[in-house]
């Protein structure tokens, strides 16, 4: 069962249960959707709403990317838990023979690239979901702060724990390329990441 068609607690449960999946890169994905969840409350607190005219659009532009990227991230989840069985099912793969081993080897190449790729796809999706994070904070309802200041927090935890992730897989491919490729993008997200946060987090604080 996918995590959109699981309460919290049977969510909560299968985390907590002594099983690989659902694991580290599916929380993260579910808390990136969390902090876009909440970037949506701060902002449409504000919809509408007087002493926000000027801001209107941008509010009802983020509404409409906010909702994409929170589908995303749910997809991601599930993703990411398949991506990891691959790699426990290309483990298991037999290796009595030559052919069998080499079979075995390329499978688990397949899988470790798989198992980097989503991860990879989760930190671009919380780099969205924290770049509408900051705008909520920077657009949203005053009032709402602190809620858009936690929605900033969590899609930092999603993208920081979707790169444990990936680094932990990409140190089993052999591909070089591959490999040079995938970390030049996570220093590149990571670094956008720096940035917009530390921003948000600035004006939020500030507030207070």
């Amino acid at each position: 069962m996918g995590v959109k068609g699981q309460t919290l607690e049977q969510f909560l449960a299968s985390v907590a249960a002594a099983t690989p999946t659902p694991g580290g890169g599916t929380v993260s994905a579910v808390v990136g959707a969390l902090g876009v969840s909440l970037a949506r409350m701060a902002s449409g607190l504000a919809r509408g709403k007087k002493g926000y005219e000027d801001v209107q659009t941008d509010l009802v532009a983020l509404e409409a990317r906010a909702e994409a990227v929170q589908e995303r991230l749910l997809a991601l989840a599930d993703r990411d838990s398949e991506a990891f069985d691959g790699v426990l099912a290309a483990t298991r793969l037999p290796r009595g023979t030559d052919a069998e081993r080499a079979s075995r080897v390329e499978a688990m190449q397949v899988a470790y690239r798989k198992a980097t790729e989503v991860p990879l796809e989760t930190m671009e999706a919380c780099v969205d979901a924290l770049e509408l994070a900051a705008v909520a904070v920077e657009k949203g309802n005053r009032g709402a702060t602190t809620d858009g200041a936690v929605a900033v927090l969590l899609a930092e935890a999603g993208l920081r724990g979707a790169s444990l992730n990936a680094k932990v897989n990409l140190a089993s491919i052999k591909d070089e390329a591959f490999r040079a490729a995938a970390e030049a993008k996570m220093d590149r997200l990571l670094s956008q990441a720096d940035d917009v946060g530390h921003r948000a987090m600035a004006l939020a604080e500030g507030r207070l």
